[in-house]
This record gives structure tokens, sequence and C-alpha cells, in this order.
């Protein structure tokens, strides 16, 4: 009797302690390995296709950029879905263990252009040029950025934002509609700032690269002046 009895309370006190675990939250550790092992899992998809006409895929961005093509969309998509739900619970995570403090500011990387590799389909970044190609496209790059919004009049200051350009070893303002394809001068914008990073590192320049770099990540107020967007710089 005493037996079953101390079998009894034994089962009890397990079944309890595993209970117990079950219900307590997991930690960020354990979420962020789940994000890591989705994120190997959409790389893994998109990479499936092979790659032979590059225009057949589509540059989607998520978190993160991504070469789909329309045969993977569908799965794409669900596990974009699935990937979301996890970033949530480990953000969560984040915020109950007290995890504090931002990250170090860095120019966001997107992509140059897109090309089919060894029969796969790749996106290159700035990382991946040699410095004879950013010499190349820096002054196509920065005639884009300045006609840009060439043809765009300016009426309500409210809606723009003055940005900052690498020139040389100063800045340069640049002024950026808040709505009209917004997304893609930015995109511009940093990618330049990347490539000059870049061309100031290789070349050594003797100028303060540090103090400067922060200065792109500043916005500045713009004043409309003969339908111009003008930034203010005081």
């Amino acid at each position: 009797m005493k037996r079953i009895t101390f079998f009894y309370v034994f089962t009890m006190v397990l079944f309890l302690a595993c209970s117990k675990n079950e219900s307590e939250p997991k930690s960020y550790e354990y979420w962020n390995n789940l994000v890591n092992e989705k994120r190997e899992e959409i790389f893994t998809l998109v990479q499936s296709v092979p790659c032979t006409v590059i225009d057949e895929f589509e540059i989607i961005k998520k978190n993160n950029y991504y070469l789909v093509h329309p045969s993977v969309k569908a799965d794409f998509d669900n596990l974009q879905g699935e990937l979301e739900k996890l970033e949530v619970e480990r953000n969560a995570a984040r915020a109950r263990e007290g995890w504090i403090g931002d990250l170090p500011l860095t120019i966001p990387s997107h992509p140059v252009r897109k090309i089919c590799d060894n029969g796969k389909p790749k996106l290159v970044y700035v990382k991946d040029l040699s410095i004879e190609e950013i010499n190349a496209e820096l002054p196509v790059r920065y005639n884009e950025i300045n006609n840009f919004y060439k043809d765009e009049v300016c009426s309500d200051a409210t809606q723009w934002i003055g940005r900052y350009i690498f020139s040389g070893c100063n800045v340069e303002p640049i002024a950026v509609h808040k709505t009209i394809r917004n997304e893609e001068m930015v995109s511009k914008i940093d990618i330049y700032n990347q490539m000059m990073v870049m061309k100031i590192q290789h070349e050594k320049q003797s100028c303060d690269v540090k103090g400067r770099f922060y200065k792109v990540f500043e916005t500045k107020s713009v004043i409309c002046k003969e339908g111009k967007p003008i930034v203010i710089l005081e």
C-alpha cells in the first residue's frame, strides 16, 4: 500500500513539474533558435529553384531581401507568416528578460542588383563589389539621387524631410519626399553612402569618417522655395 501511495505521489509531483515547465514562458534563446531555423528553411526554399533567367525572380523585401520565383511564392508566403509569428514571440521574450540597449548604427543594406550565380539566384550587395565597380557606379548613382525628384513640385514642406549623403570628406543635404517613392529613394541614398564609406576606407582618405558617418542618420526640416525642396541646415 505504501509503495502504491509513494508511486502515486511521485507521479503527481512529476506531472505537476512537467505542467509547470510547459506553462512557463520560453526563453529568448529558445525562440531565437526557432527564428534562425525558419529563416534557413526560407533560404533553402528560394534557393531550390534553378536560376537561368534572373528576371523570372522577384525581389521581395520582408525583414530581409529575398529572390523568389513564382513557383514557390505561395510556400514562401506561408513560411514568412510562420517566421513573423516566431519573431513576435522572440521579441516578447527579449523584452521579458530585460534585454536593453540599441544596436550600433549601421547603414541599412539593400541589393544593388540580382544575378544568376552557378545556377542559383543571388542578390549582390555593396560589400560584394570591387572598388573599381564602386568608382564606376558612384557618379551614376549621384546623378540619380540628385535628379530623383526633379519633376516633383514642392508646395507643402511638411511632406519632405532632409537627409545627407557623403560628398568626399563632407556631407551633402538631399530632400526626400515622405510618401512619393520614399522607400526607393531611401534605398538609393543608403547604397550610395555605403559605397562612399568603402571608397573612403579603401583610399585611406584623411578625413573624419566616423564623425561624418553619424551625420547621415540625421534628418532635417525642409522649406519650399520656387517649387523646389530646400533642406534647412541651421
